[in-house]
Parts: C-alpha cells; sequence; structure tokens
C-alpha cells in the first residue's frame, strides 16, 4: 500500500469535500468574470482557456497539447492544469478558464453557486475504477449488518456504498460506518480493522492482490453513475462557437489517435498523470472514454443512470441529502448543449 495517493486519484476522488467551498466561490466570482472580448465579439484573440485536473480520464488532452493538435485544427489554445481540484474549480468559477473537464457533481455545484454553464460532452464514464471492497468472509451486503465499513461520507464513494446496501436490501443504519479517507480505509481492511471500505484504483488492485480483499460492489455494476462532463461557459459558447466546435474534433480525433500509437501516448498520459506506468495501466482499466454516439446516447432520456439526465438527479439528490448545495435544477437538459457532438458526426 503506498503512502501517496496519486494525484489523479486525489484530486479526482476529493470532488465533494470542496464542493461549499466551490459554491462560496461560485457566489462570489459569478459576477466578476475577466472575461474580454474585442468590439468584434471574436476572443480567440487570447487563448482558449481549458482547464483540467489530474484525473486520468482528462489526459488525452496532454496529448492532444504535445501533438500541438489545437493548431492543426485552428484554435488558439491553452490547456491549463491543476493538480489540486479547488484550485481548477475556483479558476473555472472565476471566468479564468473557460472549458473545464469536472465530475457531475462539480457541474451542479456550479450551477448551485450561481453559474451560466452548458455541459457539450461526456468523456469519460468509472467502470470500476469507483468499488466497495469487503474481507474474505463477506459474501453479500446482507453479511454487512453489524459490521464496519470504513467510508468517507459526502464523497462519490459514500454515493456508491449507499446504491450498494440499496441494491442488496440493507439500510444504512443496520451497518456501522466509520468516516474515514479511501487510503485509509483500504489499509485498515487489508490490516483487518474493517469489514468493508470504499476504495478505487490503483488501491483497489492493491487490495485484492494482499488477498485481504475483494470487490463486492463498483461503478461497473451502475453504468453511468460517475460521468465528466466537459463543461462551458455560456459566455464562451456565444462569443466562440467555432473554437468549441473545433476543440470537438481535438478531442475526438485525440482518442482516435490513441487507439493507433498507444507506446506514444500511454508514457505522456502517465507522467501528466503523476503515477507510474503501472498504475496508470491499472487505473484505465476502471473508467471508460465515450465515443460521440455514446455521448447523444448518454444525453437521452432515460431512467437508469446511463442517462445523464437520470443520473445527475440522483447525484443532485444525494447532495441535497448531505447539505452539499443547497438547489438542484429540475432538470439538468436546460444545461446541455449537444450540438456540438452532433456536428462534429456530421463531419
Amino acid at each position: 500500500m503506498t503512502d501517496r495517493l496519486p494525484l489523479s486519484a486525489l484530486s479526482r476522488r476529493s470532488f465533494l469535500r470542496s464542493a461549499a467551498l466551490s459554491t462560496m466561490a461560485a457566489i462570489a466570482t459569478v459576477s466578476c468574470s475577466d472575461r474580454s472580448t474585442n468590439s468584434s465579439g471574436n476572443s480567440q484573440s487570447r487563448p482558449l482557456r481549458i482547464g483540467m485536473n489530474l484525473w486520468a480520464g482528462f489526459m488525452p488532452w496532454k496529448v492532444a497539447q504535445e501533438k500541438d493538435f489545437f493548431t492543426a485544427h485552428g484554435i488558439n489554445a491553452e490547456v491549463i492544469w491543476f493538480p489540486v481540484l479547488s484550485d481548477q474549480l475556483t479558476a473555472f468559477n472565476a471566468g479564468k478558464v473557460d472549458v473545464a473537464g469536472m465530475t457531475m457533481s462539480d457541474m451542479l455545484t456550479g450551477l448551485a453557486g450561481g453559474l451560466q454553464t452548458k455541459i457539450v460532452a461526456i468523456t469519460d464514464i468509472s467502470l470500476g475504477a469507483d468499488a466497495i471492497l469487503v474481507s474474505p468472509a463477506i459474501n453479500s451486503m446482507q453479511d454487512l449488518v453489524g459490521k464496519r465499513a470504513s467510508i468517507e461520507i459526502g464523497t462519490v464513494g459514500h454515493m456508491l456504498f449507499l446504491k450498494a446496501l440499496e441494491q442488496g436490501g440493507v439500510s444504512a443504519d443496520q451497518v456501522e460506518i466509520v468516516n474515514q479517507s479511501a487510503d485509509a480505509a483500504t489499509a485498515a481492511l487489508i490490516a483487518g480493522k474493517t469489514d468493508c471500505a470504499y476504495s478505487y484504483e490503483p488501491f483497489v488492485s492493491q487490495a485484492v492482490q494482499s488477498g485481504q480483499g475483494k470487490v463486492i460492489f463498483s461503478s461497473k455494476d451502475i453504468p453511468g453513475i460517475i460521468p465528466d462532463p466537459l463543461v462551458v461557459h455560456d459566455q464562451v459558447l456565444s462569443e466562440q462557437p467555432e473554437a468549441i466546435q473545433a476543440l470537438m474534433t481535438v478531442w475526438y480525433e485525440t482518442l482516435n489517435y490513441r487507439k493507433t500509437h498507444l507506446d506514444e501516448v500511454l508514457p505522456i498520459e502517465a507522467k501528466q498523470a503523476g503515477v507510474s506506468l503501472e498504475e496508470y495501466n491499472t487505473i484505465l482499466k476502471g473508467f471508460s472514454w465515450l465515443t460521440p454516439e455514446e455521448c447523444l446516447k448518454a444525453f437521452e432520456p432515460g431512467d437508469s443512470m446511463e442517462s445523464v439526465l437520470y443520473s445527475s438527479q440522483v447525484i443532485g439528490d444525494f447532495m441535497l441529502q448531505q447539505d452539499l448545495i443547497t438547489r438542484k435544477p429540475d432538470s439538468i437538459e436546460p444545461y446541455i448543449d449537444r450540438g456540438f457532438v452532433e456536428q462534429y458526426l456530421k463531419g
């Protein structure tokens, strides 16, 4: 068990802990954006500022940066990397970043704080990278009744754990929940000090390999529970639609480039993520980048977590229950602009 969380994992999985701070930042900065335009209303006189944290799902942007794909598609762009998630969100809320990759909870936090933004794409979803681990003696969620679970309250892991209990027919008050960070919880499970823990890759694989933990439930069991939207300020969409359209081309063309150049791109991505190549390959197994077709399907109405319209309501309800936000939209649909992905597919 490593003593240091990979920056990619740390920045992504701490998202709900900074929700209150992000809401206050959004309220304080929503009216003081530093965006400026020339007399023609075209702000491409300065770079389009793309803010990314170090989650592995955002690493193709580093490849695009290294390969100069932005210039190739006619965009004056600057990718700004934030090792600390709250710094990224504060910069985005203040208008110092035009486009940002984030979690759905980050998006909802911004809306609750008064930001005017739109989702233009869902870039990736967790498919096993987030998991509920149990000791070898536990074979079902029912076996957790009266047992101890180490879960960080108010995080994505907490939400996943509650869903696992719900599907297993167990209520939260039937389990002793201990508030513990994911890395500490995984260490406690391996040491035999807890019966259950929320964790994420590469720590999930480490626990399984130790023989002291096994996966009983994961984000793979509820596809779409943890989606990552690409979010753009409304003002930027209005002023620079051509740049945003070209940005979508860069994103999907970079994903296509990865498929045939893995030996080249994996070291670039792992280095930017702050993890070893071995750890990075493990993390990659736990999520999936969406194709443009899959993205548009995620934007459709539905009654499962695979629909962003549905999952955003589940996530928003959880955040309200945990007092992380004070309001949420009746539907995320008015805050989605699917036209850029649709136009990309038209060619």
